[in-house]
């Protein structure tokens, strides 16, 4: 009888992997009775008392109780200010306090100042050389949040000077940009002497281009005094981090990102119950930095193209933001079918500026087949440009602040419905698992008893 024999290796099995050390995590000592009252001594002098009920002791924060702030010409709404302290453990050592004064008004609306500094007396002047009421803005009546955080003003312009060569450098363009920049001076190396005063266009101007070097650096800036918080350590700024306000049944958010110099978002939201009934354009119509709006599930998301850098970031979104909440006010205020009629020829200026990435890929895509009609030299410029073009245009793509959006815009057209939020409607709940089984019931003896008729007859 043959017999076979059957032989089978093991699975390879993967290599175990060493464990690796964790790094302990120091809790955080709560606060004791000698540091709470080390801490709030400056508080104390100026007549501010801690609110202990209010105060986290094991996560060392400290609430003070409220003060009100009465309403006057330039901000005719009513506020509470709160101030809140974020101690560490060992400043010395580990980091800075954070003092963080809050400001609400009567709906609930919420702004916030935040300043971080080792010594308590400085972060309170700091705080008090910014009025309370810049955290509280009032546009068409309504009152708009708007939260800070101190800022050194040297620290400001070294960010603005290195931050776009950093945001450059960390894209796939950038890359390619600096491998370029390192081929042209390779072969800039390798030119002859006085090259530049060959050149046609110098000889035609008779005038020579100044070329920034790192002696002169770059202009200043010139500064707003109004802005600026004196300080033993330099200047401070006010940085706008974000803004809210509440419209009829809107809620607009306002979100400024201080590090990439990127748009401000922005997102409307209603309460729940509810959904927002407002065209893609509600927003864009205002001007040409304000992009349409996309819905995302629950909630518009739109953007406004600000300025990249300080100092003129901070004051561009303060006046966008107004304008906003402005529009909307004075937009909500009306029925939905005055918006076309108050606003067609900007309608019309949207839909353009929407389709302005997919017209020029479109020009592009209609005047590639007339380069071959074109008499080029072999070393001319042009032909250098059109042979590069595609990574070039690629490079353009991935170095561009915000990516844009190919679509074919809608059409301007009058709005049909007639309010701008709409109640939805709960679904009716199912009936319970009794009820339900007992239909069941019912329904399968009445087919029994059909069926039994049918025989029968």
């Amino acid at each position: 009888m043959t017999q076979i024999r059957i032989k089978s290796s093991r699975p390879r099995l993967m290599p175990s992997l060493k464990p690796q050390p964790m790094r302990p995590v120091v809790p955080h000592q709560p606060l004791t009775h000698h540091e709470i009252l080390t801490l709030i001594a400056p508080f104390s002098r100026r007549g501010l008392h801690a609110d202990m009920a209010a105060s986290r002791r094991d996560e060392r924060v400290l609430c003070f109780k409220a003060q009100e702030v009465p309403a006057d010409a330039d901000c005719p709404v009513p506020l509470t200010m709160h101030l809140r302290l974020e101690a560490t453990q060992d400043v010395s050592r580990t980091g800075k306090h954070r003092l963080v004064r809050l400001v609400r008004d009567a709906s609930g609306l919420e702004s916030s100042l935040i300043a971080d500094g080792k010594d308590l007396e400085k972060l309170l002047e700091q705080l008090d050389q910014v009025p309370v009421r810049r955290q509280f803005a009032v546009h068409a009546g309504v009152p708009t949040a708007r939260s800070y955080v101190l800022e050194s003003v040297a620290e400001l312009e070294q960010r603005g000077r290195a931050g776009s060569a950093r945001r450059v450098a960390r894209t796939v363009g950038g890359r390619l940009l600096q491998k370029l920049q390192a081929q042209w001076q390779h072969r800039r190396s390798r030119k002859p002497a006085g090259w530049r005063k060959r050149l046609p266009w110098r000889k035609a101007r008779g005038e020579a281009v100044p070329v920034p070097t790192a002696a002169t650096g770059p202009a200043p800036v010139a500064l707003d005094d109004d802005l600026l918080i004196d300080t033993v350590d330099g200047p401070l700024r006010p940085v706008i981090v974000a803004g809210a306000a509440r419209i009829g049944p809107v809620d607009l958010e306002l979100k400024a990102e201080r590090f990439n110099g990127l748009p401000a978002e922005l997102k409307l939201s209603t309460d729940a119950g509810g959904k927002l009934k407002i065209p893609e354009d509600l927003l864009a119509v205002i001007g040409w930095k304000h992009r349409p709006l996309r819905k995302i599930v629950s909630y518009w998301r739109g953007a406004i193209r600000v300025a990249p850098n300080e100092p003129a970031r901070t004051p561009n979104i303060e006046r966008e933001l107004g304008r906003t909440v402005t529009h909307l006010a004075e937009t909500l205020a009306e029925p939905p079918a005055r918006f076309h009629q108050r606003h067609a020829g900007a309608r019309w200026r949207v839909a353009y500026q929407r389709a302005v990435p997919l017209l020029i890929l479109v020009a592009i895509s209609a005047a590639s087949p007339g380069i071959r009609y074109l008499d080029m030299a072999d070393g001319s410029i042009l032909k250098l440009f059109i042979f590069h073009a595609p990574p070039l245009m690629l490079l353009s793509f991935f170095m561009m602040r915000e990516m844009p959006r190919f679509e074919i815009p809608p059409l301007p057209r009058p709005l049909v419905y007639r309010e701008w939020f709409q109640h939805v409607a709960d679904k009716q709940a199912p009936p319970p698992a009794p009820a339900l089984a007992a239909a069941n019931a019912d329904r399968f003896d009445d087919d029994l008893r059909r069926r039994s008729a049918e025989a029968e007859g």
